[in-house]
């Protein structure tokens, strides 16, 4: 049976003196059970289970070769990277949900041990700079939803959504196990509604207009 996976601690990185320093002083100040992959060699990650913490030594390496890493991980774990260099060409890698915090080259094994701790704890540890303008980046004013998005009723979206994925009039009235009659009667009150003369119109207006979860869903 596997530990706590709130306790297991893998760290990716060259099997070298600073790394096993690094591990020790981490799994005798918060309790982790800490193991480390070597990525000189070819890293068998088979091992990380969903809720493990990974640490990533990303000492020399650039975004790319850090995504790589993450893509391979599962998605549900805590990753953190260490040993980061530069502040701007790792700033994407903060939209991957599963990370959780930058340590860069030259900070000390207890400022690492404080912010682990955090992380451990659910908080984010990142620099209040890297987010301002990670949130000014990535922030823009919502579409403002017409009126006629809330006119609309739930089986007009849920044709409006077939349309959407390519179905014809037929295959929708499958779908809703209803009359063709009926779709098309739908699409047309839909159009006067929104104010469009064809079901590509229209199309481009759900594309638009509607939020994401009503096309989705």
């Amino acid at each position: 049976m596997d530990i706590d996976l709130k306790k297991k601690f893998w760290l990716l990185g060259p099997k070298n003196i600073q790394n096993s320093l690094l591990l020790g002083y981490l799994q005798q100040n918060l309790e982790l059970k800490c193991e480390i992959i070597d990525t000189q060699a070819t890293p068998d990650l088979s091992r990380i289970l969903a809720g493990h913490i990974v640490c990533i030594d990303a000492l020399g390496l650039k975004y790319d070769h850090c995504s790589q890493f993450l893509e391979q991980l599962p998605h549900k774990n805590r990753t953190i990277f260490v040993n980061l260099e530069d502040e701007c060409d790792h700033e994407k890698l903060l939209k991957w949900p599963c990370v959780r915090g930058f340590f860069y080259k030259g900070v000390s094994q207890n400022h690492i041990s404080k912010g682990m701790a955090s992380i451990l704890t659910g908080e984010l540890w990142f620099s209040r700079k890297l987010l301002s303008h990670f949130m000014s980046s990535n922030r823009k004013t919502p579409v403002k939803i017409p009126p006629a998005v809330y006119s609309l009723t739930k089986r007009e979206k849920q044709i409006l959504k077939l349309s959407a994925s390519g179905a014809k009039n037929s295959e929708i009235a499958d779908s809703l196990n209803v009359s063709t009659h009926t779709v098309k009667t739908h699409l047309y009150n839909l159009f006067k509604k929104i104010d469009v003369g064809n079901r590509i119109q229209a199309i481009n207006w759900a594309k638009d207009h509607l939020p994401e979860q009503d096309l989705a869903n």
